[in-house]
């Protein structure tokens, strides 16, 4: 092969090279542009991430697994298990609330679970609208309502979860079970008021104090009478009402 040939060829071979990147980058474009406008009528994913222009989370929607464990204060909360549902987060990225749902089944027990709740700042859920239903051996125990609930001042979920994986790691039992019911007592939750059908299949009002103790119940119980109760500090009850 002469020379002049062997420059003829590598000249072609240059620019067909060039013709084909060329060709390939436009279809790079075209192809990014289209999907840039794409409306698909059907989305399939495991865990899909709403973010806001900062990239901060604005809402996770998730299956189990992939769950997000929230985020207070910018910090992620430790792995811990939640169904699958949606997880809401603030404009500063803490999360805020959730809908979350479940059925679970171990042994002879099902348990059917939905759940709708709005968080204290800096803190757990604090409203909460749930239907929970547990069935065995052909019985029922069923919970669906609206639950409020507060917290102390100033306190924390991310150190709460924290103070938590401590007490875990203690050997003791009984000292473990100590440590954890005193936390509980300093940080968790007092429930204020619950509005619907509890456990035990009496549907009402059902008032409680600063302290979590129930102090009043407005009820139909289980056999169809109705209940006005007051109770003391003490959790002794006394009937307003006899019917």
């Amino acid at each position: 092969m002469s020379e002049q040939k062997l420059k003829t060829q590598i000249k072609l071979l240059t620019i067909s090279l060039v013709v084909i990147s060329v060709a390939f980058g436009a279809l790079f474009v075209w192809l990014y542009a289209k999907t840039q406008k794409m409306s698909p009528d059907e989305i399939t994913v495991k865990k899909l991430n709403l973010i806001g222009e900062d990239g901060t989370l604005r809402m996770v929607l998730s299956n189990e697994t992939r769950q997000n464990s929230g985020v207070i204060d910018g910090k992620q909360l430790p792995p811990r298990e939640r169904p699958a549902g949606m997880i809401f987060f603030d404009n500063n990225g803490n999360e805020c609330g959730g809908l979350v749902f479940q059925e679970a089944r171990q042994g002879e027990t099902i348990n059917k679970m939905m759940s709708f709740t709005m968080d204290n700042y800096r803190n757990d859920q604090v409203l909460q609208l749930i239907n929970d239903e547990t069935y065995k051996n052909g019985h029922a125990r069923v919970r669906r309502g609206m639950a409020i609930n507060e917290y102390p001042v100033g306190r924390n979920l991310l150190a709460f979860a924290k103070n938590l994986e401590n007490i875990r790691l203690i050997k003791d039992t009984a000292a473990r079970q100590r440590a954890l019911d005193s936390l509980r007592q300093k940080d968790g939750p007092r429930r204020r008021l619950f509005i619907g059908r509890t456990n035990e299949n009496q549907s009402g009002i059902f008032l409680f104090d600063n302290d979590g103790r129930p102090r009043m119940q407005i009820f139909v119980d289980s056999v169809g009478a109705p209940q006005i109760l007051a109770i003391d500090t003490a959790g002794k009850s006394r009937k307003m009402i006899d019917v």
